[in-house]
Formats: C-alpha cells, structure tokens, sequence
C-alpha cells in the first residue's frame, strides 16, 4: 500500500507559517472582533434581512490560512515515504474522522434529549455548548488537527517500528447494510422533502444522517485486503481534498444563509465524497481485472 496525492515535503513548513497566524486572527476575529483595516468591501447597494450590503474579509482571511496551513502540514511527505507510513496514514485519518463525529454525536444526543425532556436548563446548556450553531464552523479543521495530531504522533511511537496494528472497522454484516440502507433512505426523504416540503419533522432526519454515513464507511466491505485497504486510503484522501476545496471556494464566494448551509453540508461531504469515489475506484478495477481474465 502506497501513499499518492501527497504535497511536497517542504510544504510542511509553508503550511505552519500560515496555519498559526491564521489561527490566531480566527481568534481575534471570533472571540475580540477584530476587522483588518480595509478589507470592508461593499457587495450590495442595501442590506438585506440576511446579507449585509457590506461583507468583511478578516474572517475569510483567517479562515483561508488555516484550512491550507493545516492540509500542507497534514498532507506533506515524511522523510520515510514507505508501506508502514500509508498504514499510519490511513489509521489516522479514520481516526479524525471517527473523533471528529463521535463530538458531533454527543451534542446530537444532547439535543434529541433536551427535545424530549423539554428542559429549559439543558437545552440553554446545549444552545451555550454550541453557541447557536457556532461549532459548525469548528468542524471545518478539527478533523486536520486530529490527524496531524495522530499521524506525528504514531511516526514518532513507530519510527523504529516495521508495523502498526491495523484499522479496526465494524464487521460487514449488520453494519454495512444498516449504514448503508439508513443513509440512503435518509437523503431520498430529507430531498424530497427539501422538493415538496412534506414537514418540517423530516428535515430534522438530515442530523443522523452523519451518524448512519459513519456506520457505512467504518464496516468491512466482503472481502478486505491490501487493495481495499490502499483504496480507502486514496479515496479518503481525495474526500478530504475536495471537501475543504469547496469549503475554501465557499468561504469566498458564498454569504450569509448560503454560508450557514454550507457549514451544515460540510457535516457530509467528507463520507459522501469518500463513498463515492472508493466505489468508483472497486467499480473500476473490478472492470480492468474481467477485461484481463478473457
């Protein structure tokens, strides 16, 4: 299993130099609303109910760095480009990815809980915890920080090491079939209801929707070997790629409610793209290995 779609080493370094000022305007903009002189700009001749007739750059700005910071950093090569280093990889990304939704679980479950209870205290609790939505924007690179995190953290306990314990996904059956048939279900409802606006109740489903996408791409496909293994790999990483490319292409082209809803489909995007490019890639090679053997 090797590793492809890598930046070049060096990048890492390049990646830190933006990624730390980034962070720290991110806070200033967030926590001291902090502007850039100068980087207001009128878009619109008058302000609407939900997009303002001039935007501010400072909080693009900040965003931007981050995010490419981060995917440098996390994306670049190691000195030691090698079979035990795409398997670190690949159990790094899985676990970003498994953390970053097991988060998003509990406060899901903390709100269903204070829907039924209807408990003023916990739901001000759940509203303080997530600050009327504010965590989505936290989403688009906890998943990055938890891989770097994990990835230089398994190189440096492996370095003189020849293996790492693989993945451990949830077996085929039940788990692959219940993730798959709920996510399916689930976009066909929460799209048709989306089209012909059945009820309010069932837009309300899209929230499990990362949950049963989560039980889909960690279960085992039928049969697991390397080439499975090295497809996850390269399909994860495509994932992650073209998902923060739309986030940063988003970010500053996209205003207002159109924000807010981008923010809500990035809770998606990264199992959905996997899904589709890992089957696309068996689909392929499945193909190539039929036209061989007549």
């Amino acid at each position: 299993m090797k590793t492809t779609y890598l930046f070049p080493a060096w990048t890492k370094y390049l990646g830190s130099i933006l990624a730390v000022p980034g962070l720290i305007l991110g806070y200033l903009v967030v926590y001291k609303n902090y502007s850039i002189p100068g980087l207001e700009v009128r878009l619109r001749s008058t302000s609407t109910l939900f997009l303002s007739a001039k935007e501010d750059f400072t909080n693009e700005v900040a965003l931007t760095l981050v995010v490419a910071g981060l995917l440098l950093v996390a994306f670049s090569r190691t000195k030691r480009e090698d079979e035990l280093t795409a398997k670190i990889r690949l159990n790094s990304l899985y676990w970003a990815i498994l953390v970053n939704y097991i988060l998003y679980a509990c406060l899901a479950l903390l709100a269903f809980a204070g829907y039924l209870l209807k408990s003023p205290s916990l739901n001000k609790f759940i509203d303080d915890l997530t600050n009327n939505l504010e965590y989505t924007v936290y989403n688009f690179f906890v998943p990055l920080v938890i891989f770097i995190g994990r990835f230089y953290f398994l190189l440096y306990r492996n370095k003189n090491e020849f293996d790492i314990k693989p993945v451990h996904y949830l077996p085929y059956k039940p788990y692959r079939q219940i993730g798959k048939w709920v996510s399916i279900v689930i976009m066909v409802v929460v799209a048709g209801n989306e089209a012909f606006n059945w009820s309010n109740a069932l837009s309300n489903l899209f929230w499990l929707l990362p949950l049963s996408l989560l039980l889909w791409i960690f279960s085992t496909e039928k049969i697991e070997d390397e080439y499975i293994n090295a497809t996850r790999l390269d399909a994860m990483q495509i994932a992650v790629y073209v998902n923060y490319a739309i986030l940063l292409l988003s970010n500053w082209l996209v205003y207002g409610i159109g924000f807010l809803y981008i923010q809500l489909v990035n809770l998606v995007t990264i199992p959905l793209i996997f899904i589709g490019w890992f089957y696309y890639r068996v689909y392929r090679i499945s193909k190539q290995t039929e036209v061989k053997s007549i």
